[in-house]
């Protein structure tokens, strides 16, 4: 399971070329995600995902996102609400 937090998103703008065999131009979405140590609940920690340091940043396609959890910060480290489950599932809207 990975856990990291959104830190930008880029959008790149390919244009229509021959040396890049694109027949027009399209859109390219990179998320820069920064990447969160989480410590996974067991029967003897926490009963909450976890993680009190940040790791690198990774750069990711914006499509491979597959939910949005929340953070709550508590004394030493945040715990991490994960609402996802097997009813949640990556969505995508052609735009108009």
């Amino acid at each position: 399971m990975f856990f990291g937090q959104l830190r930008y998103i880029v959008v790149i703008a390919i244009p229509k070329s021959r040396e890049l065999k694109t027949k027009e131009p399209q859109n390219i979405c990179l998320a820069v995600i920064r990447q969160v140590i989480a410590s996974l609940p067991n029967s003897q920690g926490m009963p909450i995902p976890s993680y009190s340091q940040n790791g690198a940043l990774d750069p990711a396609d914006i499509k491979s996102i597959q939910c949005v959890v929340g953070r709550v910060k508590g004394p030493l480290i945040w715990g991490l609400v994960d609402r996802s489950g097997p009813l949640a599932h990556a969505v995508f809207a052609e735009a108009d």
